[in-house]
């Protein structure tokens, strides 16, 4: 079974013995537009680290994503979404997902319940973990799954067509790439060296 994470504060303080490789990772995104069309995007910066115990347990991990990276194919709609009417990356820079006791050596069928903050709002989101690879220095993920935006207060208009609205649903495709490294989750995010800006090549059922 497992467990919702630790709270923020708690978990913040631990230390982690894998840190995400961002080069070698990638958050993407699909999200219904304009009702007939599909927007697809990703996030090109990122951070976040994990306490693995023997390859077989994840006690905690923390992933970060920056608002401010989010890339759409449009740089217009990219600003707008980093405004205080989406994400209001001004004041929120990152989207934070966390999860506590996952056994990465017999995985589960079932989701795992992730817990998700947008701004100033948490959500336990059930996502679908795939163990791609275990070794002495790397952990490899994936993680695909859906997030309802009104559960996190986002809603976006079309500035060019009123009424119409960005889709309320978005399919994650997530890959993660950890390496053998110490850092803890407080300091993710403020060491720029941590994250790379180059582009890479969020719910409930």
């Amino acid at each position: 079974m497992f467990y919702l994470f630790m709270s923020w504060k708690t978990m913040k303080t631990q230390t982690c013995n894998y840190v995400i490789c961002p080069e070698r990772s990638q958050v993407s995104f699909t999200i219904s537009h304009l009702v007939l069309s599909k927007v697809s995007g990703q996030f090109t910066r990122l951070h976040g680290c994990a306490a693995v115990r023997d390859l077989e347990f994840v006690d905690y991990a923390l992933l970060k994503i920056d608002v401010s990276s989010i890339r759409t194919g449009n740089s217009i709609r990219d600003r707008n979404l980093m405004k205080k009417d989406y994400f209001n990356a001004a004041t929120y820079k990152f989207i934070e997902c966390c999860v506590r006791d996952l056994d990465i050596k017999n995985f589960p069928d079932q989701p795992v319940d992730f817990h998700i903050k947008i701004k100033d709002i948490e959500e336990i989101v059930p996502l679908n973990v795939f163990v791609i690879s275990t070794n002495n220095e790397t952990v490899s993920l994936r993680i695909t799954g859906k997030i309802r935006t009104q559960d996190f207060g986002l809603k976006w208009q079309s500035p060019f067509k009123p009424g119409l609205m960005v889709g309320s649903e978005v399919n994650l495709n997530v890959y993660l790439s950890l390496f053998k490294g110490q850092t803890t989750p407080e300091s993710l995010g403020n060491n720029p060296s941590q994250s790379s800006s180059a582009p890479a090549a969020s719910h409930r059922k």
